[in-house]
């Protein structure tokens, strides 16, 4: 009889628990923290910052921040069309405390993953003697 009270106590006790775990809805969750996006037009067009262009129609635009440190560089084409006189592909910014890797954004302004190389460095290596992948030629002897 006390082994089914005890047992009855603590699975009483167990399911209060496990209920005001889960309902308690008192107020809002925030799911994650959002995170605040550089105004990029603020910083490649109003600062200081250095456009060059090719005979091609490819435009590179570097930012500067006051003391001279680049801040990040933005990739395009020319088009006569938009205002600056280019069409931005592609914005990279430099790493900061907040991004050790920096940031990189396509020509909207969103976001996108960074590809940095394998996260497994290859480290075998292969004998001088050993053919290579481009055959049985062996090794480029100039």
């Amino acid at each position: 009889m006390k082994l089914c009270v005890r047992l009855l106590i603590f699975f009483l006790v167990f399911g209060f628990l496990v209920y005001y775990a889960g309902v308690n809805d008192s107020g809002p969750v925030k799911l994650a923290i959002e995170q605040k996006r550089p105004d990029l037009t603020a910083i490649f067009t109003k600062g200081n910052y250095t456009q060059y262009a090719d005979q091609f129609g490819t435009v590179a635009r570097a930012a500067f921040d006051p003391s001279g440190k680049r801040i990040g560089v933005q990739v395009g084409k020319y088009s006569h069309d938009v205002p600056n006189g280019m069409v931005v592909e592609m914005t990279y910014l430099e790493p900061d405390a907040d991004h050790p890797l920096g940031q990189a954004f396509d020509g909207a302004g969103n976001p996108m993953p960074l590809h940095t190389g394998p996260d497994k460095p290859r480290t075998e290596r292969r004998r001088p003697d050993e053919p290579t992948d481009q055959g049985q030629r062996g090794p480029l002897i100039s």
